[in-house]
């Protein structure tokens, strides 16, 4: 939704061996550790933070430079706009099984929808590829606890921001797109060149406090709800020697502003913790 309106198992894919190390990110060389180099020096770190805020945050890190998981507190909650990437996969998927592209204004749909996270778009796109094949999708991307709602109507109780998924379930959707073979090499790009080009008032989570040498693909979620605010992100990560996807989610008690200083943090400690991989 847009700013405005404040709203282990492994996957196995085909084709994977042969991928340039610089396609992942990891032809610089790592810097200095960060003093995190183990899973429990990581948690520890993770856990100490979150002592110091109000809520709950948890995540599923994946390091493609050895493809080790890392799992903290792995999460369950409503994905509000981060489902979005799964309705352009079904579009994608749907127009691939018909041997044609997306056309015109499901580009400009698309575009609107990711880059700006347009709820609008977003209706108009998932009444066309319909909640049924976004389940189907979801399935065949091995997103086995995802639910995805098709409601339209704006914060109902079948509205698609209510969709639930998990930290594993996101991170295993964008290994799709980094390394799976679902769909084919250029419409997996184009997902991802919209991830990496959102508007720069949605570059937070796994974005804001990462050095500019650093390519980020990501996709944002936040929204209120009666328990606390929702705030999520999850995406691709690389540069200064990482190669990593990444899925936060995140509840605020005291809202978004609050939930997005949180989530960031989370994420910069992650960033730091793999200048290396986790031992």
């Amino acid at each position: 939704m847009t700013q405005g309106t404040p709203g282990r198992r492994e996957l196995v894919v085909g084709a994977t061996a042969g991928l340039a190390l610089g396609a992942l990110g990891l032809a610089a060389a790592p810097v200095q550790a960060a003093g995190l180099d183990t899973a429990a020096g990581l948690t520890a770190a993770l856990d100490r933070y979150m002592a110091t805020r109000a809520g709950v945050a948890g995540l599923v890190v994946r390091d493609n430079r050895n493809g080790h998981y890392f799992a903290w507190r792995p999460r369950t909650q409503q994905t509000h706009s981060a489902i979005k990437v799964l309705i352009l996969i079904t579009a994608l998927k749907v127009a691939q099984d018909r041997g044609v592209g997306l056309t015109t204004t499901q580009k400009s749909l698309a575009s609107r929808m990711i880059r700006f996270s347009d709820n609008d778009a977003t209706d108009a796109l998932l009444t066309q590829v319909t909640a049924r094949r976004c389940r189907i999708v979801a399935d065949h991307l091995g997103m086995r606890d995802t639910v995805v709602l098709g409601g339209t109507v704006f914060r109902s109780s079948t509205w698609w921001g209510h969709s639930t998924s998990t930290t594993r379930d996101l991170v295993q959707l964008m290994n799709q797109l980094v390394l799976g073979t679902y769909l084919t090499v250029g419409r997996r790009d184009y997902v991802r060149g919209l991830m990496g080009s959102v508007s720069t008032s949605q570059q937070w989570g796994l974005g804001d406090p990462l050095p500019d040498t650093v390519h980020v693909e990501q996709k944002n979620g936040w929204g209120p709800m009666a328990t606390g605010y929702r705030v999520n992100s999850f995406g691709f990560v690389s540069g200064s020697g990482r190669s990593y996807q990444l899925a936060i989610l995140s509840k605020s008690p005291n809202g978004f502003t609050y939930g997005k200083t949180t989530i960031n943090r989370v994420s910069r400690l992650v960033f730091d913790a793999l200048d290396r991989p986790l031992t």
